[in-house]
């Protein structure tokens, strides 16, 4: 079965979020300039800020990885929920669905099938190989150019 791996990015501490973090703290100041001290006192430091942000943004990864998981598992159960000839079948078409390979996506294409918006002889794509951003393989060595580079 198709699946595309999901990209992990670690949080980064930048020159450019510390700037925009430094011109937040200066608007939320200028917004009230007659209590600009009070609120001066009660802002976080940069470094303060940007561990925060650290953690926020792996546990959000983490959130977002098992919200992948989970629709992954789904989708399977669909899948096994019908039987073996017919998973077989649409396993197929999923590998050669022009749509990314997502759980999402593979929701969806389960969902039209159940409710009947296509059927296994009526398709709505070709049976062609795509891979896991949905590119169809024969796209792929159309555009790649053959022969020597001139």
């Amino acid at each position: 079965m198709r699946f595309k791996m999901w990209s992990r990015f670690a949080f980064e501490v930048t020159p450019r979020k510390r700037a925009a973090l430094r011109r937040k703290q200066q608007k939320e100041r200028e917004a009230l300039p007659l209590l600009a001290d009070q609120i001066s006192e009660q802002q976080p430091g940069e470094d303060e800020v940007m561990r925060k942000r650290a953690v926020d943004w792996e546990r959000q990864e983490k959130s977002n990885r098992k919200q992948r998981v989970d629709k992954w598992r789904e989708a399977r159960c669909r899948m096994a929920a019908h039987s073996s000839n017919e998973a077989a079948a649409l396993r197929q078409a999923w590998n050669c669905a022009p749509y990314p390979a997502d759980p999402v996506y593979l929701l969806d294409f389960l969902h039209g099938y159940s409710i009947g918006r296509f059927t296994l002889d009526t398709l709505p794509f070709d049976l062609n190989p795509s891979d896991p951003h949905g590119v169809r393989k024969h796209q792929l060595e159309i555009s790649v150019p053959k022969g020597p580079i001139t």
